[in-house]
This record gives structure tokens, C-alpha cells and sequence, in this order.
């Protein structure tokens, strides 16, 4: 730790001991304000020493990791849901291994497989599948009825609602030679007109890739990337937005979900009664475990005890953090370094944007520190650090009134310390003089 307000602090427990570096090392200093924060956080319940801790599901499950300065838990709750974005037809691409016959996960583009049930389409090889070909009902995983073959490739073509006859429309062309561009009034005399990434494409029945077959982005042409033959069914099929759609995601906190602990991550068993319970979450290790499992996007909010770790760190060097204003910045090699993208040779920290890109260079780089981060014990019970420190390093130093002294002014400040917290969250809020009346 070197942050300059820790620093400080150090300083001062050296002052307040009267020793100098030979016969009191920084180390122990250290280490006496870690047990003296640890002391701190044991004894004292106060707002300050509470900590929140969000956590956004980056994908389905039902554990994610605690923070690093946990203490002890105080609750969980699920402050938003949210489920999978499904306004537009995603496709995910699968080749095969011999005999494979279940798909899920990843794609060979590394997007997850996700898709509403009986909103989805399965293409093997360019051509569709009957819905008898395969089974499509978790909206993680798609089961082949006969297992492909080596290499085969597999499209599942997520639409995202369960489209009926007036969601959709179907534009027919038959082509000329080497023909690229459909446009306009089809055989039926409907003119082309549609969503930019809410079609599909077929040439005589087989599926074609958005992208790599044909280009579609002006929500009324679809070109080909090779012509088509004379007399080839060039078929259009349009995705519109139904009045009630599966897609959306909320954010407001109307249905928060509070979860009760406990402790038996193995079963989730109701305490109260022989039965699975919802809504119960435990710790395993250094995980958060919560039944049922949650969904991607879905939200949770841990109010905590912190263990006071984070005295004396600082925020790390990240693009982030300079744009929050958590970092110093010279242009001497004392620290660590972000470039930036300029369009001139010098970077300017207060107008560029900063970036962790190392192909990015200048003549002249800004070099960077973190601030030291907020810590409650240092900002506003130091005296408390110090009288906790310092009965720990008389003892060590064999000084034993000296360090019975310090153990007795901190236990008599933790007491005031709480007793005041105490009042205040009795009376509603913090104290307040009125010259006129009593004291309320």
C-alpha cells in the first residue's frame, strides 16, 4: 500500500509511538492498522462499516463470486429481471461432430444459444427441418431426432415471439439470369418491405446466411452475393413486431425479490417445512449460491459488512477509472500508464479518451496513479485506527502500560461510537441543536 493518505497514517502511528524505522519497521505498522480495521469492523455495527454489492448475470445460473471485503452478509435481494433481447432473428451457427445429436452453449461464433420456444427454426445444411426432426422446448438446447454427421452445420434461427399469420409476410420472386438485386412488387404484387435483420432467405427452399449469401440494410432491397440462375425461387420472409412481443427488460423494483438465507446450499430445503423453498441463497466458498437459478441480465443487490481491507488501496489504473476522475496523472515514469486515442501526437488527459490499447503511441505518454479509495475508519474515526494500533504495537514493542492505555481509549470510543449510532437510528436521523426548545 502506497497511497498518500495511507501514508499519512503511517506517519502518524510512527509519531504517536515515538519510534523511528530501525526500531518499528513500516511493516509492522501495517499489519497493526489491518487488526486494528479487523478490531474496528468485530466491534462496531455502524452504516459506515455497510457496504453494497451489485451484481449483473452475465448468464444463466445460479452462483456468482462475493466481494473480495465480505465480512458477513446482512441480505440478498433481486432488485431487476430481465430476459433476453428478441427483437430481432439471431442466428447461431453449430458444425457438428460425428453422431452429435444435442446442441447448446456456445456457437461456432461464440454467441450463447438462447431462444423463445415455439419461436425458433432449425436448419441442417441449408435445409429445414420439420419440427418432428428435432426438440426445441428449454430455450437453451436444440435435440436432433437423427444425429448429424461430422461437420454438418447447424443453424438454429432464433424469431424471438411466437409469430402467427399476421406477424408475418412472404415476397416471392423468380429470378433472371445472374439477377443480384430483389426489390419492389414480387409475383404477388406485394411490394418488399421489411425490418433490417427480421428476414429470412431462401433460394429454391435452401437457407441462405444474412451477411455471407446476400446483404440486407435498407429495409427494402436484398442483394445476393451471387447471381441467381433464370427461373430461381427467390423467397422473402418478413419478421414484423406483434402487439405483445417476449422481448423486454425491466428495471424497476415493483417485484423485488428478498431472499431468506440458507445455509445448506445442497438441498435448499425449507426450514419450517419438508419442501423445496423459493428464494433462498448460501454461501459455498467463495461463491454466492441462490435457488432458483436466475436469468441472464437479471440483477442483484448484497448489502454487506465489509471487513475494512480496503483501507489504504487505491483505484486501479483503467480507462474507467480516469473517466470517473479516480486517477492522477505526470509525465515522469513513477507510475503506470494509459494511451490514448488523439488524433494529435501529444495526448490531452482532460478532452481524449483514455484506452488500455498498447498499439497506441505518442511522444510523450501520461503516467498515472489511483486515488486512494474512500474508507470509513480512515475518514472519520482515525482516532480510532490510531488508539486500536497502537495497543497493538506497545505490546509488541513489550510496552505494557503504555499499551493497556491505548486498549482502554479504544474500547471507550467504540462504546461512544456505538452508543451515538444507537441514538441516532432511534430518533430517525441525525441529532440537531434548537436554541429555542430542548435538545431533539
Amino acid at each position: 500500500m502506497s497511497t498518500p493518505l495511507y501514508n499519512a497514517l503511517v506517519a502518524k502511528v510512527r509519531d504517536w509511538a515515538n519510534r523511528d524505522a530501525e526500531s518499528l519497521p513500516d511493516s509492522i505498522i501495517q499489519d497493526a492498522l489491518s487488526y486494528a480495521s479487523e478490531t474496528a469492523y468485530r466491534e462496531l455495527r455502524v452504516q459506515g462499516m455497510e457496504s453494497v454489492y451489485t451484481f449483473t448475470a452475465t448468464s444463466n445460473g445460479n452462483t456468482f463470486d462475493i466481494p473480495d471485503d465480505l465480512k458477513e452478509f446482512i441480505s440478498l435481494r433481486q432488485i431487476s429481471s430481465s430476459y433476453s433481447e428478441y427483437d430481432q432473428i439471431t442466428n447461431y451457427i453449430f458444425t457438428a461432430s460425428a453422431s452429435q445429436t444435442s446442441f447448446s452453449g456456445k456457437d461456432d461464433n461464440n454467441v450463447t444459444l438462447s431462444y423463445e420456444e415455439g419461436a425458433v427454426l432449425v436448419i441442417l445444411n441449408g435445409i429445414f427441418l420439420a419440427p418432428a426432426d428435432y426438440t426445441a422446448t428449454d430455450g437453451l438446447s436444440i435435440q436432433l431426432t437423427t444425429a448429424a454427421s461430422l461437420n454438418d452445420e447447424l443453424q438454429v434461427i432464433s424469431i424471438g415471439s411466437v409469430v402467427d399469420t399476421p406477424s408475418t409476410n412472404v415476397f416471392s420472386y423468380t429470378s433472371t439470369s445472374g439477377q443480384t438485386s430483389f426489390s419492389g412488387v414480387d409475383n404477388l404484387g406485394n411490394s418488399l418491405k421489411y425490418k433490417v435483420n427480421n428476414i429470412l432467405v431462401t433460394k429454391n427452399g435452401v437457407f441462405l446466411i444474412n451477411g455471407t449469401d446476400y446483404t440486407a440494410t435498407d429495409q427494402s432491397t436484398v442483394v445476393l452475393t451471387v447471381g441467381a440462375a433464370t427461373n430461381d425461387l427467390i423467397e422473402i420472409v418478413t419478421v414484423n413486431e406483434l402487439a405483445q412481443t417476449t422481448s423486454g427488460f425491466s428495471t424497476t423494483e415493483d417485484n423485488t425479490v428478498v431472499y431468506d438465507n440458507k445455509s445448506d446450499y445442497r438441498s435448499f430445503m425449507s426450514d419450517d417445512a419438508n419442501q423445496y423453498s423459493y428464494y433462498r441463497w448460501t454461501r459455498q466458498a467463495d461463491k454466492i449460491i441462490v435457488h432458483p437459478a436466475f436469468a441472464k441480465g437479471d440483477k442483484f443487490e448484497l448489502y454487506y459488512y465489509s471487513d475494512g481491507s480496503t483501507l489504504g488501496t487505491d483505484y486501479d489504473v483503467t480507462a474507467a477509472n480516469f473517466s470517473l476522475g479516480y486517477l492522477t496523472y505526470s509525465e515522469t515514469a513513477t507510475s503506470e500508464y494509459l494511451y490514448f486515442k488523439s488524433t494529435v501526437t501529444t495526448p490531452d488527459p482532460v478532452t481524449d479518451t483514455a484506452s488500455n490499447l498498447s498499439s497506441v503511441t505518442y511522444n510523450t505518454i501520461k503516467y498515472f496513479d489511483g486515488n486512494e479509495k474512500p474508507h470509513y475508519l480512515r475518514d472519520n474515526q482515525e482516532r480510532l485506527l490510531l488508539y486500536i494500533a497502537l495497543s497493538f504495537i506497545n505490546d509488541y514493542l513489550g510496552e505494557d502500560t503504555q499499551a493497556s492505555k491505548y486498549e482502554t481509549k479504544s474500547a471507550q470510543l467504540i462504546q461512544r461510537i456505538n452508543n451515538a449510532e444507537v441514538f441516532k437510528q432511534s430518533s430517525g436521523g441525525n441529532v440537531r441543536m434548537n436554541f429555542k426548545s430542548n435538545l431533539i
